[in-house]
């Protein structure tokens, strides 16, 4: 992950850092990919997602999903969207699988979305703030994000969100194999590089410096990267060297001892795009090479995969011409939520408009932990008061609500802030 927070990364000590959750945030969200080029491990073994450019058409570039169970050998194409989408249309980001069969993240543009059927068809789950990370493939429906306004866990495929009352941190870049447990790696280029392992969400940390002959450069924005195996403590390493090749690395002792298990020839970035993802059977490990064709009017796409940890590949190649089948983009649901007054102090209004299919639709406000207190049946409403009490009928206390609307048994999940700005 390229780490964006320069201030943390000019510390002169690696010793008596105290790192707390505002540099967490701003460490934490750093890519070093392209925002329409990512590849991702699915649920079962053998399954990828791939989300890359496409070709030049009709509406200009488009980009796609792509999914396959045999390794990148065979690809279908799920989804697809032009640049200049039109707006509310989902547009292809960043690939996140879930540990669900089937079930996969589309994040990017501040937007989250999921599929529940290998990327066919999608729901909209929430605008996001700029510099937010989202980490999943743990449990079922368990994804975690972090930003300016905290660190978050969700355990419905991200239909609510909960604030983890978390203080002290560590530069989270790859989430590990229980709950709690994440794996980073900061540092300055040409200077140092340690890997940070926590059980409990950062606020205790191991802290272990990375050999210089491991990880010391950083190529075109490429830095170093980590992603976890298939048994607990197993992780890899890519790093980036001069002259633009990388190496890839390999530990069973949760980094505390790397093996070199491959290096590079030499890659011009300036034309190639190279992400990589560990897999879900055991020494799988796959690396996604993609690059325009000669005349520019399409991709080339390179999977390679290789089931030995590393050490050797396989590589399937396709090309991304105008020849896959269309498919017919998803657009976000257009509706208006607001609060007004807002801050308040005895009652707020709240209005919405909401798409015409909706159906079962209801107002929630929610604590800052996510948890409903009052809720609101709006069925053929256009707006709905709230007294500051909650579902039992006593008055909350002044502080930071949230509300937002669920219908069709999703959720609008913009959480937005309502402010009690003194006790009735």
């Amino acid at each position: 992950m390229k780490i964006i927070d320069q201030q943390f990364l000019k510390l002169k000590t690696m010793k008596n850092r105290i790192i707390n959750t505002a540099a967490f945030i701003l460490l934490l969200f750093l890519t070093n990919v392209k925002m329409q080029a990512q590849i991702t491990r699915g649920a079962t073994s053998g399954e990828i997602y791939i989300a890359t450019d496409w070709y030049i058409g009709n509406g200009g570039l488009h980009y796609a999903i792509l999914h396959s169970t045999d390794n990148g050998e065979n690809i279908s194409l799920q989804y697809e969207n032009i640049l200049t989408a039109p707006p509310g249309e989902m547009k292809v980001g960043q690939v996140l699988g879930d540990a669900t069969p089937g079930a996969i993240y589309n994040w990017g543009w501040n937007e989250l979305w999921i599929s529940f059927d290998y990327g066919e068809s999608w729901e909209y789950r929430e605008d996001y703030p700029d510099y937010t990370k989202y980490f999943t493939g743990v449990n079922q429906g368990l994804i975690f994000k972090g930003n300016s306004q905290g660190f978050f866990k969700s355990t419905d495929y991200a239909q609510s969100f909960e604030l983890l009352p978390i203080t002290v941190t560590c530069p989270f870049t790859e989430v590990g194999f229980s709950e709690p447990e994440f794996y980073g790696i900061y540092g300055e280029p040409g200077l140092y590089y340690n890997f940070v392992h926590t059980v409990d969400y950062g606020q205790t940390y191991t802290e272990i410096p990375i050999d210089s002959t491991v990880a010391f450069w950083q190529v075109s924005g490429k830095y170093p990267e980590i992603s976890r195996g298939t048994e607990p403590g197993e992780l890899y390493l890519i790093s980036w060297w001069p002259e633009a090749h990388y190496k890839i690395f390999h530990s069973t002792d949760t980094g505390y001892s790397w093996t070199l298990k491959y290096q590079s020839n030499y890659i011009n970035l300036y034309y190639w795009g190279v992400q990589y993802t560990a897999g879900k059977e055991p020494g799988s490990f796959y690396v996604k090479r993609s690059r325009l064709n000669d005349t520019f009017d399409h991709s080339l796409l390179y999977v390679d995969y290789s089931s030995d940890y590393g050490e050797t590949f396989t590589t399937y190649f396709h090309e991304l011409d105008s020849l896959y089948t269309s498919i017919t983009p998803i657009k976000k649901p257009d509706f208006r939520l607001s609060a007004f007054p807002n801050p308040f102090s005895n009652k707020t209004t709240i209005q919405f408009e909401l798409p015409k299919n909706c159906k079962n639709y209801v107002l929630n406000i929610c604590n800052i932990h996510g948890t409903i207190i009052r809720q609101f049946n709006i069925i053929g409403k256009e707006s709905q008061q709230w007294d500051g009490r909650d579902n039992m009928g006593n008055l909350v206390s002044y502080g930071v609500y949230l509300y937002n609307i669920n219908y069709n048994s999703i959720s609008s999940q913009f959480n937005k802030l309502l402010f009690i700005n003194q006790k009735q």
